[in-house]
């Protein structure tokens, strides 16, 4: 119990001394394509919001800072999809193939952009995948930035508040769980995102072995 409590007290000094740093950078890597599927950013916003529960951070600024990031990643993305991507699309024989795509791709951001941006950040990780899209479809990045905001605001929000009464709901009931309450809120998270790296590990090998090998070690 020592060591878990001592796991929990390093926690809560990191988010007394860095917690919007580590709001901030948690929400922005998230959304970026190369880390948003293995970094918990999400949980460590969430984090920001339990401990200012607690009086650790303050609420607002824990929304802020991760509405921020979360538009940063995004934006990324989105320029990662129009001068990367783009590019390399054009440059290669892949541009007579995935042309007619662009281009059902552009028309529907075009009449529904608005709607699949916001949407996107409540399923999985399509919000980067949307961002991409959006960048390699030459859509305006004024008109994306605007919508993405506006969708970024709303999830942070939802997030952070759910987090910040979750937290004081546990509180209502921890002395049934010893005083731990807060620290299994924590140990859910942590091991939340170490289940995220395990599996994104996981998934590598098994695309990395061959087929024949696999076949060979179910037989045997």
């Amino acid at each position: 119990m020592s060591f878990f409590n001592d796991i929990l007290d390093f926690v809560k000094q990191q988010y007394a001394t860095l917690g919007y740093l580590i709001v901030f950078l948690g929400s922005y890597f998230e959304n970026t394509v190369f880390l948003g599927m293995i970094l918990p950013g999400g949980s460590l916003v969430m984090l920001g919001a339990i401990y200012a529960s607690e009086g650790t951070l303050n609420l607002p600024l824990v929304i802020l800072f991760g509405w921020i990031g979360m538009f940063l990643g995004n934006s990324t993305d989105f320029w990662l999809g129009r001068l990367g991507l783009l590019r390399i699309i054009q440059k290669t024989r892949l541009k007579a193939t995935l042309e007619p795509y662009m281009i059902t791709a552009k028309d529907f951001l075009d009449r529904r952009g608005g709607m699949a941006i916001f949407l996107s950040h409540f399923i999985g990780h399509l919000r980067s995948f949307v961002a991409l899209t959006a960048g390699a479809t030459l859509f305006p990045f004024a008109r994306f930035a605007r919508y993405e905001l506006f969708a970024a605001l709303v999830w942070n929000t939802i997030y952070c508040l759910a987090g910040f009464f979750f937290a004081e709901s546990i509180k209502k009931v921890e002395g049934l769980f010893s005083g731990v309450g807060i620290g299994l809120v924590v140990l859910i998270a942590v091991g939340y995102g170490i289940f995220k790296i395990y599996d994104w590990y996981k998934g590598r090998n098994d695309h990395t072995i061959p087929p024949a090998k696999k076949l060979e070690d179910q037989n045997l």
